[in-house]
């Protein structure tokens, strides 16, 4: 039987090919062997991006206010951004200012008043109810004691808690104090700045580009606004309805409620865990089950009554889509990775319903000319 021979052209293919995976391995390697170098100058791009995010999502919030106030023939650009400017910071200033004594003060009466009250429980009653009886509790107990593990634990733990919170809230806090001078320069330039990017695009590409950016400041602007009045109206909400069933610290327990709901899914369950545990071991209240009924109310509510109402199904996305980028970008940006998982999410999604629009209509007009020749 004759051997078949592999063509000259088939043979130069599979060379080019072996030739690019070795080239490849050899980048990886050799970016390995300098891999302290890329992480510095992943970190420099990180201290970049997150102010710059953060101004572009804010900048979609306060820029229609602004659009409005001109059509209004409040101007010019200066007068209208500064006077949006005032009443934003004196917003914020004033939910402050009214909003942190309330916290602080029920913060004071929880360790005043039922702080000795869980060390008391911990220390005797929680032996008593413990399921599986006193005599483990006992000897659990004693283990901890002769091991020193709780002791060494805190000391191994707290130390690296403080570094990695360290490590999230400092990017945090730079971006936040960077945030005002960003935003400024940003709202007084916007359409400048939109026409210098759009100069760099080639000719042929500033039409779509022009209509992708149209569509991202649209739909992801009315996304986040959407999801600011959602955290006011859920922690409203969470606020009346833990007053209602008699929860002591209803308003900070309904504010946890409204600040973490900026984590999609998450916020909610994160925000159920401090009540309920607090009602378990409190002795006066509602108990742990009515906190619990009353959060499962809420999250109801929340799904299937505000977020349509709110967001206007403007952009739904798939609860394991915004669970998948909760992750991805918290482990790349931290806090502000996780904050604004969702928005980041959904400028993916509008540049991938974009190009798939764009895909058909090209389809559509190949299909016409095809029909019409």
């Amino acid at each position: 039987m004759k051997k078949r021979r592999i063509s000259d052209e088939s043979l130069s293919r599979i060379i080019k090919y072996l030739a690019i995976i070795i080239l490849g391995f050899g980048i990886i390697l050799l970016a390995i062997q300098f891999s302290d170098f890329w992480n510095w100058i992943f970190r420099a791009i990180k201290s970049v991006i997150i102010p710059i995010s953060l101004a572009y999502f804010s900048a979609l919030i306060i820029f229609p206010l602004i659009k409005y106030l001109e059509k209004k023939g409040v101007g010019p650009r200066g007068f209208s951004l500064g006077l949006v400017f005032v009443l934003t910071v004196g917003l914020i200033f004033a939910v402050f200012y009214f909003l942190t004594p309330l916290i602080i003060n029920e913060i004071q009466n929880f360790f005043t008043d039922d702080y000795p009250v869980i060390v008391d429980y911990i220390n005797n009653d929680l032996r008593n109810e413990f399921l599986f009886g006193a005599d483990l509790y006992d000897k659990i107990i004693a283990y901890f004691n002769e091991t020193n593990l709780i002791a060494d634990t805190v000391d191994s733990f707290v130390p690296k808690l403080i570094t990695s919170l360290t490590s999230m809230l400092l990017p945090l806090f730079t971006a936040l104090a960077l945030l005002p001078i960003l935003l400024i320069f940003y709202l007084n330039d916007y359409e400048v700045i939109a026409e210098r990017i759009r100069s760099i695009i080639p000719p042929k590409y500033e039409k779509n580009v022009a209509e992708l950016s149209s569509r991202l400041n649209q739909t992801v602007g009315a996304y986040l606004r959407g999801q600011l009045i959602l955290m006011v109206v859920l922690g409203s909400v969470a606020t009346i309805a833990y007053k209602l069933i008699g929860l002591k610290y209803y308003f900070f327990f309904g504010f946890l409620v409204g600040v973490t709901n900026i984590i999609p899914y998450f916020g909610m369950l994160i925000a159920a865990v401090p009540p309920i545990v607090y009602t378990f071991i409190a002795t006066s209240g509602p108990g742990p089950l009515l906190v619990l009924l009353v959060n499962v109310v809420m999250q109801f509510i929340e799904g299937n009554i505000f977020q349509p109402l709110i967001m206007s199904h403007q952009l739904s996305l798939h609860p394991i889509i915004i669970i998948i980028s909760i992750l991805f970008f918290g482990s790349l940006f931290g806090a502000i990775g996780v904050i604004f998982a969702s928005p980041i999410a959904a400028s993916i999604k509008v540049i991938y319903r974009f190009f798939t629009d764009l895909k058909k209509e090209k389809l559509k007009n190949s299909t016409t000319e095809a029909t019409s020749s």
